[in-house]
C-alpha cells in the first residue's frame, strides 16, 4: 500500500512498514543523541538549524558551552539571555497589555496615530508567541517620522529592553524587532515587533501581518493564478510573469481601503480572523 503512494519508493515504503510493525525506526538511533540537542540551540532566537548543527560539529552540548565558548551575534547573544522567556508563550491578555503600551506611547505623540497588534493575537488565539504592532495614520502623512521617536519613547520609559533589528526598511516599511518587558515583578521579556506604514498600505499589510503563514500562502497562490500579485503592501491586477516565475510586469496596484476589499478583488467570501487559522 506504500508503495502505491506517489512519490514513495522501495526503501520509504520499507520504513513505513517498520514503523508499523515495531512503532520504531532503528535509524534514528544513531541520530537520536543530536536531536534534543540540536533543539535546544535552534530555539536561540537568531540561530537557525545550520547554525545549531555548526554549534553541535564544534562539540557544544549545553546551552552553557553556548555561552562559555560561541561565537555569537549580537541577536543570538540576546536570544541565549532571554531563552525561557521566548520559549514561554504568553497569555492573551499580556500580549493586549503590551499593544496598549505601545498604543498609548504612539498617540501621546499624535492621537489620530492607529496602532493594531496582529499575528495570533489577531487571530483569537489564547496564547501568543511574540507581539506585532502595526502602526499607520488615516491622513496618508503623518505615520512620517514617527518610527524612531516612537522607539526613543519606550526605550526612555524602559518598556524596550533589547534591540534584535533596530530599523529594517521594506519599501515604504519600517519594522523594528526588539524585546520588552511589561513593570512589575516576575514579568518576562516578551519579543516585539513594530511596524510602521503608510495608510494606503495598511490593509495589505494588516491581512499579512494576521497571518497565518499558511492563510498567506494560499491567498498569494491564489492571486498569482489570476494575474496578481498580493503582498504586505499591495495587490496588483495585470502582473506578467516570465516562466520562472519572476515578475515581467509588476502591474498596478489596486485600491484597499480594507482587508474586505482584498477578499473582494481576489473574489473570495471574507474570512474574520478568527478564521484564517490555517
Amino acid at each position: 500500500e506504500a508503495c502505491k503512494i506517489p512519490g514513495i519508493g522501495r526503501k520509504m515504503s520499507e520504513k513505513i512498514v517498520e514503523i508499523l510493525e515495531s512503532g520504531h525506526l532503528r535509524k534514528l538511533d544513531h541520530i537520536s543523541e543530536s536531536v534534543p540537542v540540536l533543539q535546544v540551540f535552534s530555539n536561540i532566537w537568531g540561530a537557525g538549524v545550520k547554525t545549531a548543527q555548526m554549534w553541535y560539529q564544534q562539540g557544544f552540548r549545553t546551552l552553557d558551552d553556548i555561552s562559555t565558548k560561541a561565537s555569537l551575534t549580537s541577536q543570538q547573544a540576546v536570544g541565549l539571555k532571554h531563552y525561557e522567556d521566548f520559549l514561554e508563550r504568553m497569555p492573551r491578555e499580556e500580549a493586549a497589555e503590551i499593544e496598549q503600551v505601545v498604543r498609548e506611547a504612539a498617540q501621546s505623540m499624535n492621537p489620530g496615530l492607529v496602532c493594531v497588534a496582529c499575528g495570533s493575537f489577531r487571530r483569537g488565539k489564547s496564547t501568543c508567541g511574540d507581539v506585532d504592532v502595526l502602526v499607520t495614520h488615516p491622513d496618508g502623512h503623518s505615520h512620517q517620522g514617527v518610527f524612531k521617536k516612537l522607539l526613543d519613547s519606550l526605550w526612555k520609559s524602559g518598556f524596550l529592553t533589547d534591540d534584535l533589528v533596530s530599523q529594517e526598511d521594506n519599501g515604504r516599511q519600517k519594522k523594528y524587532l526588539g524585546v520588552c518587558r511589561l513593570p512589575g515583578p516576575g514579568r518576562r521579556h516578551r519579543r516585539l515587533d513594530i511596524i510602521v506604514v503608510p495608510y494606503d498600505e495598511f490593509a495589505c499589510a494588516l491581512l499579512y501581518f494576521t497571518g497565518s503563514a499558511h492563510f498567506n500562502r494560499s491567498m498569494r497562490a491564489l492571486a498569482k493564478t489570476k494575474g496578481m500579485s498580493l503582498s504586505e503592501h499591495a495587490l496588483s491586477t495585470g502582473v506578467v510573469r516570465r516562466p520562472g516565475g519572476l515578475k515581467a510586469v509588476p502591474g498596478l496596484p489596486l485600491l484597499t481601503r480594507t482587508e474586505k476589499d482584498v477578499f473582494m478583488h481576489l473574489g473570495l467570501p471574507y474570512r474574520e480572523p478568527h478564521e484564517r487559522d490555517w
